[in-house]
């Protein structure tokens, strides 16, 4: 072998030493830029609560307002539209109202069977400690309710019947921002209203 095809022989191993390892077909180079692309090992609740910023007390008890006024309003012999958009709620929530109903339409039944009917209410939800952990929040509550109830016998009663209920509301992140999850009494259940069902 002569002198020059010695010297481009060791040229071209020490250029391919150079040369960066080729990587996966679809490798994308690091100077690429951040991606929007979430990890496989992260769950798009996990993801979601990063994104998603925390709503404050106040944002909360509007959700949870709307949604116990809607809950007792399922009680009245007339119920009104529900206030508490669709999009403010988990599947969950929402299939558990579906189940709900059709136990409250029974209980109504049976209480007019007897005579009487609620006319109307008003609520105060009062929002207590309240924990974010990740992707979900547990917000306590106290709900104070004040009824008013019609009878076949006398009409309509100017007494109002009145109750408080501890509670606690859970709370999911989802993309677009924080969903209820489940609403449900704490501690004694003794003489829980028609408009709350249990599991």
């Amino acid at each position: 072998m002569t002198r020059t095809a010695v010297a481009a022989a060791l040229l071209g191993v020490a250029l391919a030493g150079c040369q960066p390892s080729p990587g996966p077909p679809n490798a994308v180079p690091s100077n690429a830029g951040p991606s929007n692309a979430v990890p496989s090992n992260v769950t798009p609740s996990i993801a979601a609560a990063a994104t998603v910023a925390t709503p404050s007390p106040a944002e909360f008890a509007a959700i949870i307002q709307a949604a116990v006024e809607d809950r007792n309003g399922t009680a009245l012999d007339t119920p009104p539209a529900p206030r508490l958009p669709e999009a403010k709620t988990t599947a969950d929530y929402r299939a558990k109202r579906d189940r709900d109903l059709p136990v409250v339409t029974q209980s109504k039944a049976r209480f007019k069977s007897f005579g009487f009917w609620h006319t109307s209410f008003s609520t105060t939800v009062t929002v207590e400690p309240m924990e974010v952990n990740g992707a979900e929040a547990s917000v306590h509550f106290k709900e104070l309710t004040e009824q008013h109830l019609a009878s076949a016998a006398n009409g309509p009663s100017n007494v109002p019947e009145e109750y408080s209920l501890p509670q606690i509301a859970t709370f999911r992140a989802s993309a677009g921002g924080w969903q209820l999850d489940s609403i449900a009494p704490v501690g004694n259940n003794f003489g829980l209203p028609m408009s709350v069902v249990t599991d």
